[in-house]
């Protein structure tokens, strides 16, 4: 029998058929040969189902459901494994040959380490191209704080690994198919308020940049962080901070993703929430009312220059 611990690694997808072979062939090629490949098609249309069997067979798990995003994806790919470690790999993008193994000499000398992540490569749409990458963000120990101050998650998803036990006694990720952008920042808060994160500066994932990007869906991402900041309420946040900048915090992605809403014509839902980010922070509760009295009177073409307005009046203060 094969002592050595089983990985898991697990391949959301949904309308990559042209890309997720080069996602698979490098889980296929890396250095360290205990792995299972899970890949969840989450309703794709373009065939990948179909192209995964004819060229991948049993060399892949594949499971197929209808399009829930990649959140409740992950999910099902945490229930079918088992592996004693789970990575996650987004289907445009590529680990390195020897990213699974570093990954386990680590956890191996680190017990109380239950994720870990690593540098990546911004790569052009060919998947081979390098391209300009931000400097690595190292967290300090108090991961939580840190990720719960930032905007959204500088963690890449395709660059983590963790303990498959840690995953699964926080639930995994949030089972809301509503919940398509920065469910993978939610994940990590919940999983940084209760164990040890570990850093690696090693770019040792490719990340595809090419223009179907989901993370690219602006009224999606503005949700998804809204739902993050609210969740967070829950997550021990006051250790972080005082409860007006939270509430900030909280109001400013409500007024986000209000633009957003406006912008696509929804002016009902998009009113509701400016009116929500006036309820929560009182300091700029005037300026939000009138954004909310906009959304009724003006087109949302009036978006952009009302945001440019804002910034006028705001630079204008400052001087």
């Amino acid at each position: 029998m094969d002592t050595k611990p089983l990985v898991s690694i697990i391949i959301p997808t949904y309308n990559r058929k042209h890309f997720v072979a080069d996602a698979i062939d490098s889980c296929l090629g890396q250095s360290y040969d205990n792995l299972e490949i899970i890949v969840v098609d989450d309703g794709s249309a373009d065939g990948t189902a179909e192209f995964i069997r004819e060229n991948y067979g049993e060399a892949v798990q594949l499971i197929e459901q209808v399009n829930q995003g990649p959140g409740v994806a992950r999910n099902r790919g945490i229930a079918q494994a088992s592996g004693d470690f789970i990575h996650f790999l987004d289907a445009d993008d590529r680990l390195r040959r020897d990213k699974i193994a570093i990954g386990l000499e680590l956890f191996s000398r680190l017990p109380d380490v239950a994720v870990i992540y690593t540098h990546y490569q911004f790569v052009a749409s060919d998947g081979a191209t390098p391209i300009e990458t931000p400097p690595f963000e190292r967290f300090s120990d108090d991961v939580f704080c840190e990720l719960l101050r930032q905007a959204g998650c500088h963690i890449l998803i395709s660059s983590t690994m963790y303990r498959i036990a840690a995953l699964r006694e926080i639930g995994g990720f949030a089972n809301d198919p509503d919940f398509r952008s920065a469910e993978d920042w939610d994940l990590l808060l919940r999983l940084a308020a209760k164990y040890k994160f570990h850093a690696i500066d090693q770019r040792l994932v490719f990340r595809r940049m090419h223009a179907n990007m989901m993370s690219d869906d602006r009224l999606y991402g503005a949700l998804g962080r809204l739902k993050t900041v609210q969740n967070a309420r829950q997550y021990g946040w006051r250790r972080c901070m005082e409860a007006q900048e939270f509430d900030r915090k909280e109001a400013a992605r409500h007024h986000v993703y209000a633009l957003y809403l406006w912008a696509e014509g929804e002016r009902k839902a998009a009113r509701a929430h400016f009116l929500a980010a006036a309820s929560l922070y009182k300091p700029v509760a005037f300026q939000r009312r009138l954004y909310a009295l906009f959304t009724i009177f003006l087109p949302p073409a009036s978006v952009d220059w009302t945001i440019a307005l804002a910034r006028r009046l705001r630079n204008m203060r400052k001087l």
